[in-house]
C-alpha cells in the first residue's frame, strides 16, 4: 500500500512551536499545598538488573524476508486506520470504524491521536508523526468537550501523558515535554483533596482551576489509583520537577503498607477507598480488569528507577507469589494442554474467611504472563518465566484459537482442575457436561472446555498479544511468532470495515461477515497494532532492555548511566 499520509514535513515548523493553553496550571493556589521538602527521586548507581531480552542470532535471509512481510502487514493495517482517522476524525478523540463519524470520549483533547504519537515514530512514519506533534501543540488542556465537565485521572494519565512522554523519549521535540507538563499539572491538581493528599479518581474541572480542593471519592478501582506512578515518576525524571515523583509514591505507601494484612496477603481487593486510605478491607481479589495496572507497575517501577526503589521488588514479589496461588488454575482441556487460566477469587466474611475461586478468565488478564515473564528476568526467578509466564500467555493464545473465528471472547469460563499436575487435569467428558449444565450462560456451539462465553465480544484489546510479543522477545521461541501471525490475520479480518477496525460482537460464531459495532478505541492503535508490529521487528526496535512500556504501550525509556544524578530542573 502506498501510504496516502502527508508526504513533507519542516524541521524549522517543529522547532517553532508553540503551546496553545488558555490556562496555567501550575499557577493555581492550591488548598492543600504541596508537601515540604518534597521526596527526591533515588539516585545513585543503578543495581546491575540482569538482561530482559533473549540473546537473538542473526536470521536467515528467508526467515528476515517473511518477517518483514509480516511486519508490512501490520503497518498497511495502520495506515489504512490512520488515513481514515486523519480524514474524518482529526483532532477528535476517536473514530467511528463503521459510520466514518466521530465521538469525543475523554475530554475532546484528540486522545487517539496523542495515544498514536509514538506508533507512529516506531513504524517510521515521520510526516504523519510531525503532522501529528503540530496538532498536539493545539490542544488546550485549560478546556474540555461541552460535555464533559469531569477528568478521568486513570485513562488521561495513561493514554495522554503517556502518550506524550513517549513520543518525546523517541523524538526528543521539545513541545511534547511542554505539553506533558500542562498536562502533569493538571492531573496534579487531582491531589489537592486533604492533608493527605490521595488523588481523585474524576478532577471536577472547573473546581479544579479555583484551587479550593477536591472531594475523593468514597470508593474506587484500585487499578485507578495505583496507575500513576510510571508517568508520574517518568516525568519527574525529565523536567526535575519532583512534585510529581512524590504525589505518586505518597499514594504507593498507603498500598505498600496494606499490601500484607488483607484477607489475602499480597494482594489487594479490587475496590478501595483512598478517602480513608484504606486498601485492606475488602474481600473481592483479581489481577484483570479494574486492578491490572496496579500489579503491572510494580516491577516495572523496579526497572523505570534503575532497581534503586527496592520496595517495589518487595510488592512485586509478594504480588507474584500470592497471585500464583490465589486465582491462577490449569483448565480441563480435550487436548491435556498445560496452560494457566486467570479467575479471580472472593473471601468470605462470615467469620470462616475462605476463600473461594471464580474460574471465569477476561481478556484484560492476559497481561499477566508477560509481567511474571519480565519478573522472573528482573528478579533472577527463571522458574517464573517458565511456570506462570509461559503457561499463561499460552493459555490466551488457546483462547484465541480454540474459537472458530480466531479471537478470544472477553469473559469466558472453564472448568478448573484440582491441581496443575497431568495426572488430575486429564480430561473428563462427564465432568464438563455436568459443569455446562450448571451454567445458564453455556451454548450449544460453544467449544469443548468452554462452559460459558458470558461476553462474546472482541474490542481490539491488546492484553494477549502484549504478553505474546513480551514472550518472544524474552525467550526468543518462534512458536510466539507464530502465534502473534495466527492471531492478527484472525483480528485484523474479522474486525475489518470500509474505514477502519471495529469491535466485533460476538466471536464464538463464525458467521461472516461479523456482527460489529461501531467503535475503536484509542488503544486499538497506540497498543494492538503497536505490539503485532513489534512482535515482527527486529528485537533492538523498543528493546525491552532499553524501555519501560506502560499500561498503554508507551514506552519510557530505563536509566543506562553509570550513576542516576539528580536530573536538573526545566
Amino acid at each position: 500500500m502506498n501510504s496516502p499520509l502527508p508526504s513533507s514535513s519542516s524541521s524549522r515548523t517543529q522547532s517553532k512551536l508553540i503551546s496553545n493553553t488558555s490556562f496555567d496550571w501550575s499557577s493555581v493556589d492550591y488548598k492543600y499545598p504541596q508537601p515540604s521538602p518534597l521526596r527526591q527521586l533515588p539516585i545513585g548507581r543503578p543495581v546491575s538488573l540482569p538482561p530482559v531480552q533473549y540473546p537473538f542470532r542473526p536470521e536467515s535471509p528467508a526467515a528476515r524476508k517473511l518477517r518483514e512481510a509480516r511486519r508490512k502487514a501490520v503497518k498497511d493495517v495502520f495506515i489504512k486506520n490512520w488515513k481514515s482517522y486523519r480524514d474524518l476524525a482529526w483532532k477528535k478523540d476517536a473514530l467511528l470504524p463503521i459510520s466514518g463519524g466521530y465521538k469525543e470520549q475523554f475530554s475532546g483533547w484528540a486522545a487517539t491521536l496523542v495515544d498514536s504519537l509514538d506508533t507512529l515514530w516506531i513504524m517510521g512514519l515521520r510526516s504523519a508523526f510531525d503532522e501529528a506533534v503540530e496538532a498536539v501543540a493545539g490542544i488546550d488542556f485549560g478546556r474540555v468537550a461541552s460535555n464533559a465537565g469531569r477528568v478521568n485521572i486513570f485513562e488521561t494519565n495513561i493514554r495522554y501523558l503517556g502518550g506524550l512522554l513517549a513520543a518525546y523519549d523517541l523524538s526528543g521535540r521539545e513541545i511534547l515535554l511542554t505539553k506533558a507538563k500542562e498536562l502533569g499539572d493538571l492531573l496534579y491538581a487531582g491531589f489537592n483533596t486533604n492533608e493527605h493528599r490521595m488523588p481523585v479518581d474524576f478532577i471536577d474541572f472547573d473546581r479544579a482551576k479555583t484551587g479550593e480542593g477536591l472531594d475523593v471519592e468514597a470508593s474506587v478501582v484500585s487499578a485507578s489509583p495505583g496507575t500513576l506512578t510510571l508517568e508520574m515518576t517518568r516525568l519527574s525524571q525529565v523536567t526535575g520537577d519532583m512534585k510529581y515523583y512524590d504525589a505518586a509514591s505518597r499514594v504507593m505507601d498507603v498500598f505498600e503498607q496494606g499490601q500484607n494484612v488483607t484477607r489475602i496477603p499480597g494482594l489487594w481487593p479490587i475496590y478501595v477507598s483512598m478517602a480513608r486510605q484504606d486498601v485492606v478491607n475488602g474481600n473481592q481479589f483479581g489481577v484483570a480488569g479494574c486492578a491490572d495496572s496496579l500489579y503491572e507497575y510494580l516491577p516495572k517501577m523496579y526497572a523505570l528507577t534503575g532497581g534503586l526503589e527496592a520496595r517495589y521488588e518487595g510488592m512485586s514479589r509478594a504480588f507474584l507469589e500470592a497471585a500464583d496461588k490465589a486465582l491462577f488454575f490449569r483448565p480441563m482441556l480435550p487436548g491435556n494442554e498445560d496452560v494457566l487460566m486467570i479467575g479471580t477469587a472472593d473471601v468470605t466474611v462470615d467469620g470462616t474467611e475462605e476463600m473461594l475461586l471464580n474460574p471465569e478468565s477476561e481478556h484484560l488478564g492476559c497481561f499477566v504472563g508477560g509481567i511474571y515473564g519480565l519478573s522472573g528476568k528482573l528478579f533472577r526467578r527463571p522458574e517464573w518465566v517458565e511456570s506462570q509466564g509461559v503457561k499463561i500467555t499460552k493459555g490466551c493464545v488457546y483462547a484465541y484459537r480454540a474459537m472458530p473465528t480466531g479471537m478470544m471472547p472477553e469473559r469466558y469460563n472453564m472448568v478448573p482442575c484440582q491441581s496443575r499436575d497431568d495426572e488430575s487435569c486429564r480430561w473428563n467428558e462427564e465432568l464438563w457436561e455436568r459443569e455446562k449444565k450448571k451454567r445458564p450462560e453455556w451454548k450449544q456451539h460453544l467449544p469443548k472446555g468452554f462452559t460459558t462465553a458470558k461476553d462474546p465480544r472482541y474490542i481490539l484489546r491488546p492484553e494477549a498479544i502484549e504478553s505474546v510479543f513480551v514472550m518472544w522477545r524474552i525467550t526468543g521461541r518462534q512458536e510466539f511468532q507464530e502465534a502473534a501471525w495466527d492471531m492478527f490475520k484472525a483480528v485484523s479480518n474479522g474486525t475489518e470495515t470500509e474505514f477502519a477496525n471495529a469491535a466485533v460482537l460476538d466471536v464464538t460464531k463464525a458467521e461472516y461477515p461479523l456482527p460489529k459495532e461501531d467503535y475503536m478505541e484509542s488503544f486499538w492503535l497506540a497498543e494492538t497494532l503497536k505490539y503485532f508490529y513489534l512482535a515482527f521487528s527486529p528485537p533492538d526496535v523498543i528493546s525491552l532492555d532499553d524501555f519501560v512500556l506502560n499500561t498503554e504501550a508507551h514506552p519510557f525509556r530505563r536509566p543506562k548511566k553509570p550513576r542516576i544524578e539528580r536530573p536538573p530542573r526545566l
